[in-house]
């Protein structure tokens, strides 16, 4: 009994740390396209064209697509699927990490 509640700790506890990374994935997508889009305001660009440039950035689609897989792991999380999740929190991260640049 005592490894059944040993192994459900260590499972919640890599969910927590993939969760953590994740969140830090996404988050530098989305602070990489405000960042971007704040050094490129100015009167003389055009607002198509400083879309454009941001547009042509990897990081901001790569954590659009780790936002997706996190999103579904956050699902199989809170129903309890443990082992879904963590696959699902995981391919958000080598999604991030192998996007074509």
């Amino acid at each position: 009994m005592m490894e059944i509640n040993n192994r459900k700790k260590q499972l919640n506890w890599v969910c927590r740390i993939l969760i953590t990374l994740d969140l830090v994935v996404v988050s530098a997508g989305y602070l990489s396209f405000f960042q971007a889009k704040q050094q490129l305001s100015s009167s003389l660009i055009p607002d198509s064209t400083r879309l454009q440039i941001i547009s042509d950035g990897y990081i901001f689609h790569a954590s659009l697509l780790a936002a997706v897989f996190f999103l579904a792991g956050l699902w199989f999380y809170s129903f309890h699927k443990k082992r879904i999740a963590i696959v699902l929190f995981t391919a958000a991260l080598v999604g991030f990490r192998f996007y074509p640049a």
